[in-house]
């Protein structure tokens, strides 16, 4: 966690509050208010805490102090983008951890990245930049998590099995162990993956079946 530089949730919607609950759990002295670019959120108060500005408010303050940034944006594209600019402006990536998940100490995190409530991590995984790994999620030993991955509310990877960079694993899917889903693809809800999904598809069922590409 960041000591010194004021924090912001980038995103005030329904993923940034979750995000910015983590950061209040973990009693973060630091955390100020968020950052959305939605006209209509502008000034409003989400948790009890400011929506500060959009990403221009963002660039000025951070041309002014040293900021910090946790990312709030479930959309993985999205998600992306607003990372590259907050690095552009000079800001912080803070990786956040719920209090209540348990993560391996061999297991990276990545900048960015965001550990929901009751997450279990094992040894030696590796987790990408600004990936999600959302709520009651299992992610078993080595395995590895592109950057900008999302692994959705109780899905589950077995050991060694892989989710490329920007895919999608969706609500209580499963990979298996030594499976890999490639970049950009997107896993749907309950399906099991048991052999290799390539980039840029869609895939769900049980087992998982390409149904078509992105």
């Amino acid at each position: 966690m960041v000591s010194m530089k004021k924090m912001f949730v980038y995103g005030a919607s329904g993923h940034g509050k979750v995000v910015a609950d983590i950061l209040i759990a973990c009693k973060q002295p630091n955390f100020v208010g968020f950052v959305d670019d939605r006209a209509d959120l502008g000034g409003a108060n989400v948790l009890g805490l400011p929506v500060c500005g959009n990403g221009q408010w963002l660039q000025q303050e951070a041309e002014k102090m040293p900021v910090a940034v946790a990312l709030g944006i479930g959309d993985n594209f999205v998600r992306q983008q607003v990372a590259e600019q907050c690095f552009a402006w000079g800001a912080e990536l803070v990786t956040v951890v719920h209090p209540t998940a348990s993560v391996s100490a061999s297991v990276r995190l990545g900048s960015g990245t965001v550990v929901m409530a009751q997450v279990a991590i094992n040894p030696d995984s590796r987790i990408g930049r600004g990936a999600i790994v959302n709520t009651s999620a299992s992610v078993d030993h080595d395995v590895e998590i592109g950057d900008f991955a999302h692994v959705a509310p109780n899905a589950s990877m077995g050991g060694a099995s892989r989710l490329g960079t920007l895919s999608q694993l969706g609500i209580g899917a499963v990979i298996i162990h030594g499976v890999g889903v490639g970049a950009r693809s997107m896993v749907g809800a309950g399906a099991v993956v048991v052999s290799d999904i390539p980039d840029g598809v869609v895939a769900f069922g049980v087992p998982a079946r390409i149904h078509r590409k992105l």
